[in-house]
């Protein structure tokens, strides 16, 4: 056949089953996405596919049949594998021009005329033409994906496997992947298999198939899924009913509700299989707590920040501020500055201009930050945990840290491990839980100490569906009762909806700060909030 058969391949490593059997059949010239969480069993099979993981079954690609990575060398010539992580295959020190000449060499491509005529258009499709002196490490993390994309493009692989290639990417530079990807592939006919979270990114696919828990839950168009789901999807009422309740959706499995029908978005499908699997979803009911008040409705006031690296000015006279029981979505792609001004925010760097005040406290000394930092909560995007302590020995840890008492210590991890819905996980090594129990436990760590901000680094990245949907009901009801305001940065534009208020960056600058209904208001065509980030980064 000329594409691609999955014949009953599971995956296992020692006792652990990564992936259950699963079978598909892909042609050339398509692009087939990979949906799912992290540990979904995505990667497993990618690597499998790419002869690089041994597997049970067979995978037959062009007439090459292979049933372990040791069988599979015949067919890797015509196989490009990009793994997860940004520019994971590049080297530091390497230019962009050094990186092409060093790809093209392992691969032994013939460098002619027509091989120069190739590499020309994939440096401009890129963008990377003006930067072939700039080292690896000197590219924004948009950049390095796009280099080790064409470098695995370099000798026209029959098969492209990419691993989540647009994790961790602004919405600007995965827009300009997937223009490079959906080219490529119609010109040069490959097979192209993309592992994505990213339910938006499932318009440029012909075929999606969808992964939970080690297992392929459905597969088809995206258009097919979603007519498979609409008979179960409502608009939201505040009605007890059974089913699911988000903020967009009612899902129920019952045929007889006199609610109005919703058009169901890819998500809707992870929610109706979790109801057809019989699960509930995990109820969250934090109740009203009294955190002391400072009395002004701003939380933070940031005036004309300006920070600079030598000559490189990466915040420029920004200013913003964060209301008091308010979710703020700091948005922005790859060095646009939204990293760099959280930091200022946590006291890991001095700011060169403006002025900072928070909490009623104008930040100009070290001193000032020190007096600040028992009243803020952080959540980094890697989960900054020890791995090979329980849930609860992690805790333990965070709470004496800051100094609570044993014995209050002890009461507010009961208290918090059953309101977040971890408790059953508790002694569970961090290593063993899944990202979104991982998840909930470091945002009951930040918690603890009863901050008044809190600070979350791309929380959602890599979690599934119901995880991330669980985690922004529980940021709204500590919002509301224990009068917490939150700064949020996220790659996720459909989380920009459940933001009271975003601020855009762009290049250091702030170019945008509303609510997300009022910019609708402003672009009254836009299908979804990265329509509008879009237009306002190319005005």
């Amino acid at each position: 056949m000329n594409g691609l058969e999955v014949k009953d391949v599971s995956i296992k490593y020692g006792k652990t089953i990564a992936l259950k059997p699963c079978s598909f059949t892909l042609e050339s010239g398509t692009i087939t996405g990979f949906i799912g969480a992290d540990g979904a069993g995505k990667s497993s099979l990618l690597n499998a596919i790419a002869g690089v993981m041994d597997f049970a079954g067979q995978i037959v690609f062009s007439g090459y049949a292979y049933h372990s990575a040791r069988s599979s060398e015949h067919a890797k010539k015509y196989i490009g594998l990009m793994p997860q992580g940004l520019g994971l295959i590049l080297y530091n020190s390497l230019s962009v021009e050094q990186h092409l000449d060093y790809f093209s060499r392992i691969r032994e491509i013939d460098n002619d005329s027509k091989f120069s005529e190739f590499r020309e258009s994939l440096l401009l499709m890129s963008g990377l033409k003006p930067f072939l002196d700039r080292q690896a490490a000197n590219l924004s993390g948009g950049m390095r994906q796009k280099l080790a994309l064409i470098c695995t493009l370099l000798h026209k692989p029959k098969l492209l496997l990419l691993d989540e290639p647009t994790t961790g990417v602004d919405p600007i530079s995965r827009y300009e992947l997937w223009n490079i990807l959906t080219k490529i592939t119609k010109e040069e006919q490959m097979l192209v298999i993309v592992s994505s979270a990213y339910m938006q990114e499932a318009g440029y696919m012909d075929k999606l198939i969808l992964f939970e828990e080690g297992e392929i839950i459905c597969q088809d168009s995206k258009e097919e899924l979603l007519t498979s789901v609409k008979n179960y999807c409502y608009e939201p009422v505040d009605d007890l009913i059974e089913g699911i309740k988000t903020v967009k959706h009612l899902y129920s499995l019952k045929d007889d509700l006199k609610i109005e029908h919703k058009k169901p978005e890819l998500e809707s499908v992870f929610f109706v299989n979790w109801l057809k699997g019989g699960r509930k979803f995990p109820k969250i009911s934090i109740e009203n707590k009294r955190i002391r008040d400072t009395g002004s409705r701003y939380v933070l006031k940031a005036e004309n920040i300006t920070k600079k690296f030598n000559q490189f000015v990466a915040l420029d006279r920004v200013s913003l501020n964060l209301n008091s029981k308010e979710i703020l979505g700091l948005l922005g792609p790859n060095g646009a500055g939204k990293t760099t001004f959280m930091k200022i925010l946590l006291g890991l760097l001095p700011y060169d201009g403006g002025s900072l005040e928070m909490l009623n406290v104008m930040i100009k000394s070290y001193k000032d930050r020190l007096r600040l930092k028992s009243r803020i909560g952080y959540v980094s995007q890697r989960f900054a945990l020890y791995r090979k302590m329980t849930i609860k020995e992690n805790l333990i840890y965070f709470g004496t840290l800051y100094g609570i008492k044993k014995r209050e210590l002890e009461d507010k991890i009961n208290e918090y491990s059953r309101i977040l819905n971890f408790n059953k996980w508790i002694n569970y090594f961090a290593d063993d839980v899944p990202m979104g129990i991982k998840q909930r436990f470091s945002l009951c760590a930040a918690l603890l100490h009863e901050p008044r901000v809190l600070i979350l680094d791309e929380p959602t990245s890599g979690i599934d569906v119901i995880a991330r949907e669980l985690f922004w009901e529980i940021l709204q009801q500590i919002k509301d009762n224990w009068n917490i305001s939150v700064i949020i940065s996220t790659h996720y534009m459909s989380e920009a909806e459940f933001c009271d208020r975003v601020v855009l960056l762009k290049d250091g600058v702030k170019i945008a700060d509303d609510t997300v209904g009022n910019l609708y208001g402003k672009y009254p065509e836009a299908k979804n909030f990265e329509e509008i980030f879009l237009k306002y980064y190319n005005a």
